[in-house]
């Protein structure tokens, strides 16, 4: 099962919205900030939220382990692009039998696409799950 740590962004009724909390560093530097982690700090992008089923009761804060079970990502990935590109392949391949030539080639291409890109839209996919909490220090320090 792939595991990543998550922080809690909101509440809802069909589970809760979390973001990845990213690691200090590769722990080389020992968090010192290497050219390499400044680098990719460069290209970050804005940090996406995740829609995740939970049964634990949490609140917007507070961090958790969220995971999602082995294979499932091979199995979205082959949805998302295999589909698609291998009706692409026969819609081009079934109109170049029906009519030679490039131009029924590429109508089929783009009509075996449209269908793939419908299937892969189509169906439920599998959502990351909160295993647990993360472990809390045993102690909290306050400000003031």
């Amino acid at each position: 099962m792939l595991e990543q740590t998550v922080e809690v962004i909101k509440t809802a009724p069909d589970g809760i919205w979390v973001r990845a909390v990213e690691p200090s560093g590769c722990g080389t530097c020992g968090g010192q900030g290497c050219s390499s982690r400044r680098i990719a700090e460069l290209f970050q992008r804005k940090p996406r939220l995740f829609l995740v089923d939970c049964d634990l009761s949490l609140a917007p804060g507070d961090r958790a382990v969220v995971g999602i079970a082995d294979g499932s990502v091979l199995k979205s990935a082959l949805r998302a692009y295999g589909v698609p590109l291998g009706l692409m392949l026969a819609g081009a391949l079934l109109a170049q039998v029906v009519q030679p030539g490039d131009g029924p080639a590429l109508i089929g291409m783009l009509l075996g696409g449209m269908v793939g890109w419908l299937v892969a839209r189509g169906g439920r996919t599998v959502r990351p799950v909160v295993l647990r909490r993360e472990n809390q220090p045993p102690f909290h320090l306050m400000k003031g």
